[in-house]
């Protein structure tokens, strides 16, 4: 099946990233930054898993110096369900069809049986009706209009880094399957392509390319995607984390956690100060971590991310030879 002719600008925003930005100062290797990527969302959930929906105050009356360290204790839990879905998402994504809506949901509908811990209320709601019988876009789709087309929740864009670590060497792809990964569970155009948006940003850089966020607002515009995807875009340009207000009313909003993706694809610094500095400001912070240490784990690479951290983790090898199989997928075609 041929890509819509409207996708072309991002497809070539994707493919060319030279021609809007120039290369990173600093690139792990694939192997390095496959493995950050996956070990830094899970890391960067079990920071912030601890004070999901607090607000920046609360935090700091809490934590005067802010949350430093992850819960050793969480090594002894289930994964958090950016973490487990994550996971779901990759073996979906390592069978010879990818993405099925129906398989894919009904393996998160297992998960939230044997666990479901930290589901979100829409996610929920949606695989209460796939596990009754429903189609998963169908079931979606329904859950979608019964909040009166306004629930876009994050739930897609948390579990989206293994659609990259598959696709990002074949843009079309890479697109067509952050799409369907996403409306499984959210039938919101902004949820799907926010989805695309984090994607095509790590599908770049691993191609060692800085992201450059006008020319990648354009490209979203010229495709056809939502005005209020391309604003939010626009805006996190010349955004402070402060700026986003995370731990606003709006926490748990899909355009939030695409905004922290992109926040962390700009910045410098060390791993471990840029998602202490991410959770510190609040809100859905178990999420908005996991998004911020997925990215910077690409960037970076796996050594990047605190030893101790990791072994806060219940079962890192999961994520380390998910990630060394997404790669040998990615480099077979």
């Amino acid at each position: 099946m041929a890509a819509p002719e409207g996708w072309k600008p991002l497809l070539e925003w994707i493919a060319f990233p030279e021609r809007f930005a120039p290369p990173l100062p600093f690139s792990p290797g694939l192997k390095s930054a496959y493995r950050g990527c996956l070990l830094g969302l899970a890391c960067g959930n079990v920071l912030g898993v601890e004070v999901e929906g607090w607000s920046r105050a609360a935090i700091l009356a809490r934590y005067p110096e802010g949350v430093q360290e992850p819960d050793p204790q969480e090594r002894f839990r289930e994964w958090d369900d950016d973490v487990a879905q994550a996971l779901i998402l990759g073996e979906a994504l390592l069978s010879p069809e990818g993405v099925q809506a129906d398989r894919l949901g009904q393996a998160l509908v297992d998960w939230m049986r044997r666990s479901g811990r930290g589901i979100g209320t829409l996610t929920a709601q949606v695989l209460g009706r796939i596990a009754g019988g429903e189609p998963a876009e169908e079931a979606a789709q329904r859950v979608w209009e019964i909040s009166g087309r306004q629930s876009a929740g994050n739930g897609a864009v948390m579990r989206c880094a293994p659609v990259a670590l598959r696709w990002w060497r074949e843009p079309e792809r890479l697109i067509r399957e952050s799409l369907a990964s996403a409306r499984v569970t959210h039938a919101d155009p902004r949820c799907q392509w926010s989805t695309v948006v984090v994607t095509s940003t790590l599908a770049v850089l691993l191609r060692g390319t800085q992201v450059d966020l006008p020319s990648l607002a354009g490209a979203l515009q010229q495709t056809g995607a939502p005005e209020s995807v391309c604003q939010a875009v626009r805006e996190t340009q010349s955004a402070t984390l402060a700026d986003l207000n995370l731990d606003g009313p709006s926490m748990g909003f899909t355009l939030k956690a695409m905004q922290v993706a992109l926040w962390a694809s700009q910045v410098d610094g060390e791993w471990g100060d840029r998602v202490r500095q991410v959770v510190n400001q609040g809100g859905d912070t178990d999420t908005n971590g996991a998004v911020a240490g997925a990215v910077l784990g690409v960037r970076l690479g796996e050594e990047a991310i605190p030893g101790p951290w990791i072994g806060c983790l219940p079962h890192p090898e999961q994520l380390t030879e998910l990630a060394d199989r997404l790669l040998a997928a990615a480099e077979t075609g």
